[in-house]
């Protein structure tokens, strides 16, 4: 039981090296009181010869919803903020006899973090094998992303025009334009050698274009219609 939490904390401390704010002393304090915990919860539930048995009690789960109340328990003793870690969101750690796994995010694989065998690992793989597990999990980095404004579907709402679009024309409120003038018509002169015209004052006349402009709805407040027809 003394390699499988070994490993188990010094895989947490890893991650918290890695991803978390906490100085050297705090992750030394963290990872004493890791292992004090560790050993005092799982010493009545470690069965050698059947692994799986008390499974669900010997493991480290965080998620969105919960935090894990041993690390939350750890932290208090070790004065260390639970959000200074910066562990995963979703991550689950099982201390078994033999073998220490891990699974990030709820619906991951699990994969092995250390393997503990009848004869003791060497620093060097059993350090590699921890920093390939810290490795093979990665933090996403939160973006931000701009949201869009909702649509609003009532017809009685305030919100559903905008102030700023521009108005429908309004042809009733335009000017009325004014008659072209147009250049008048000299009167024809008589033809040479012949009578002379019997119209010697002919009027010239003007080109006008026409004047009539739509001005709306007419609108009279005494004009009823009847109902009866």
């Amino acid at each position: 039981m003394k390699e499988e939490i070994a490993a188990a904390v010094f895989f947490v401390a890893r991650l918290v090296k890695r991803y978390g704010c906490v100085d050297n002393e705090g992750r030394e304090g963290f990872a004493a009181a890791l292992t004090s915990a560790l050993f005092e919860n799982y010493k009545n539930h470690w069965h050698p010869n059947a692994p799986t048995k008390g499974q669900a009690y010997r493991c480290l789960r965080m998620n969105v919803r919960m935090h894990d109340p041993v690390l939350q328990l750890v932290c208090e003793r070790s004065a260390v903020r639970y959000q200074d870690l910066g562990l995963p969101q979703e991550i689950t750690v099982w201390v078994d006899p033999g073998d220490v796994s891990c699974r990030y995010g709820e619906q991951g694989t699990p994969f092995c973090v250390s393997v503990v065998g009848s004869h003791r690992l060497m620093d060097k793989e059993f350090s590699r094998r921890i920093h390939d597990a810290v490795d093979s999990i990665s933090i996403p980095t939160i973006n931000p992303e701009p949201k869009s404004i909702p649509t609003v579907s009532n017809p009685n709402s305030v919100y559903r025009f905008s102030e700023f679009a521009p108005a429908a024309p309004q042809t009733w409120l335009r000017e009325k334009r004014k008659a072209f003038a147009g250049d008048a018509f000299p009167p024809l002169p008589p033809p040479a050698g012949g009578p002379p015209s019997q119209f010697p004052y002919q009027k010239s006349f003007k080109n006008h274009r026409a004047t009539f402009t739509f001005a709306g709805p007419r609108v009279d407040k005494y004009h009823w219609v009847s109902k009866s027809r």
